[in-house]
């Protein structure tokens, strides 16, 4: 009869319609939460040359320092801006380049490891670790007694450092520790950068940038030795732990695991 073909029309058409609803994430339920704080531009760590159209936003516990160098070679520093003196620099410096470097989220962590806690720099941060964590650390300045000592201290740090990028700790979030996406979201608020490094093709950045500013490239990188404190407590614990607190640098900056 004429009402079967109408009742099958009618049940493939709502059998379509509810694998469009399904398809449909009215609330955004598929997408991860991202819980981490809004970086500031961080304006007054901006580091520029002086007679150079050269301006370095630095990722703290990145490869600052050849950077740092190669600027003072191009006739000196200027620092400590703020933005009414951030844009007369940049109006004094027309065709001027703004960049940054990114390292790899596992050694990043290892020096702010090493920095703020081995060394001491963050006393509150350690006592968390200790009286919170159950790290079994060693006084400020002190070196582990072994290897596997650093290697699960330093697994608690990277516990440490997930709960925080995700809000979680109820503490401001050191810039050390904090996510470079969330850095460079920072840096965008005031200005996109021109140019974002690969701490790995670092060389190969800068003389792109001393090309397109008419300077000389830097003489030679020294050999960063954060790399060998690493290669002394790699093992794949550490690397799955620090994918999992840094994901979002992971998946939105290509990181690849670890290789030295």
């Amino acid at each position: 009869s004429a009402a079967q073909p109408a009742q099958a029309i009618a049940k493939v058409e709502a059998e379509d319609l509810a694998a469009a609803v399904q398809g449909i994430d009215v609330f955004n339920l598929g997408r991860t939460p991202n819980f981490e704080p809004r970086r500031a531009a961080g304006i007054p760590t901006a580091i520029a040359a002086a007679e150079a159209p050269l301006l370095f936003f630095p990722i703290r516990s990145g490869p600052e320092s050849p950077v740092r160098d190669w600027l003072s070679s191009l006739g000196g520093l200027v620092e400590g801006f703020e933005q009414k003196t951030l844009r007369q620099w940049k109006r004094a410096h027309p065709g001027h380049r703004s960049f940054t470097v990114v390292r790899h989220p596992l050694l990043r962590a290892h020096v702010a490891f090493r920095r703020k806690i081995v060394d001491g720099q963050a006393n509150d941060l350690r006592r968390i670790l200790i009286n919170g964590f159950k790290a079994e650390l060693q006084a400020p300045g002190q070196p582990f007694a072994t290897p596997d000592a650093e290697r699960a201290a330093f697994l608690i740090f990277l516990n440490y450092c997930r709960l925080a990028v995700a809000g979680q700790t109820g503490q401001r979030v050191d810039p050390s520790l904090a996510s470079q996406t969330a850095i460079l979201q920072g840096f965008a608020g005031f200005q996109p950068m021109d140019l974002v490094i690969r701490e790995d093709r670092l060389a190969e950045g800068l003389g792109f940038l001393a090309s397109e500013t008419g300077v000389a490239p830097p003489a030679a990188i020294a050999a960063d030795l954060a790399r060998d404190a690493l290669v002394s407590v790699l093992d794949e614990t550490l690397e799955a732990a620090a994918a999992e607190a840094y994901a979002r640098d992971y998946m939105g900056l290509g990181f690849d695991p670890w290789r030295g």
